[in-house]
């Protein structure tokens, strides 16, 4: 059994986003937890706070907003690279979706986008179970709003788990239960979700604060059978094939992959592709050193 704990996080100031043209970023993450590990990670996260003289309640947030933590960048730098390290050496894995809304296409509203947005993530926490031997248990964090705005998400997610896909079918064998949720300050785990989605969303964006715990988060994403976790650990959209838009290389640049595969139709591009966007910048001012060996083509 794996449970799968989910949250949000959205980066829409432009002081959030340093990367240029990439614009508000929103994202879902879950961190899928083998069942032998829920104590134990519990039980460090709980040393961590004795250890940096916290109370026992308090909450680690990427961007606690109040409480011992709020502010409390020392203890937060030691904190987070440690809870990474901990999910790591306890065998948790996860899946993050990030989309750009501002580069979608204009037909897609904030409704379209989040549910895309949910689907995506169900697909990649679904096939990380299948390719276990896997069955889950979802618990997401608690909507921010009001009860409407938790009976809707809810709503989503539970059509999900009953109908399925257009390539994920559903199975009650794979989640065994309507996503639940619950309060972030009752579930360490639902606090490391917090952290791997907000981390990663921040290295998409081009944040400085998060090139720290860069590898950590990359060893954590789920692979697909090639080591590569574009597009199976981390999604990001638009991604249509063909499309200046397209995001897949800040792969690249965000994380160091050389390549993207579409395993399931045994594709493979190398990274950084010159028909996508970000072909010969990262967006931060950093270019494609002259003896990258796709330099010349994509400058031509």
């Amino acid at each position: 059994m794996r449970f799968v704990f989910i949250d949000d996080s959205a980066r829409t100031a432009p002081g959030d986003v340093p990367r240029a043209q990439l614009g508000p970023l929103h994202a879902y993450g879950a961190v899928i937890v083998p069942e032998e590990s829920l104590v134990p990670y519990a039980e460090r996260l709980a040393a961590l706070r004795t250890r940096l003289g916290l109370p026992p309640k308090a909450e680690f947030k990427w961007n606690p907003g109040g409480g011992s933590l709020h502010k409390n960048w020392d203890a937060l730098r030691e904190a987070r690279p440690q809870m990474l390290q901990d999910a790591q050496d306890l065998g948790i894995s996860a899946v993050v979706v990030i989309c750009a809304t501002e580069r979608m296409p204009n037909s897609w509203d904030k409704g379209k986008i989040q549910l895309e947005m949910l689907k995506y993530l169900y697909e990649r926490v679904s096939m990380v179970l299948d390719n276990a031997g896997h069955s889950g248990i979802l618990i997401a964090d608690q909507p921010p709003g009001d009860r409407t705005d938790e009976k809707r998400w809810l709503g989503q997610a539970l059509a999900l788990t009953e109908n399925g896909t257009q390539y994920i079918a559903p199975d009650p064998n794979r989640i065994v239960l309507p996503v639940l949720t619950a309060r972030s300050d009752h579930l360490a785990l639902l606090q490391l979700a917090d952290l791997v989605t907000a981390a990663t969303t921040a290295l998409i964006a081009g944040s400085e604060h998060a090139a720290p715990y860069r590898d950590l988060i990359k060893s954590l994403l789920a692979k697909n059978w090639l080591d590569g976790m574009g597009g199976t650990g981390l999604k990001l959209f638009p991604d249509a094939e063909y499309s200046p838009h397209n995001l897949r290389n800040l792969f690249y640049w965000a994380f160091g992959e050389w390549g993207f595969s579409k395993v399931a139709h045994f594709g493979h591009k190398p990274l950084p592709h010159y028909e996508w966007a970000y072909a010969t910048s990262d967006g931060l001012g950093n270019t494609l050193p002259p003896d990258h060996p796709y330099a010349k083509k994509n400058s031509a």
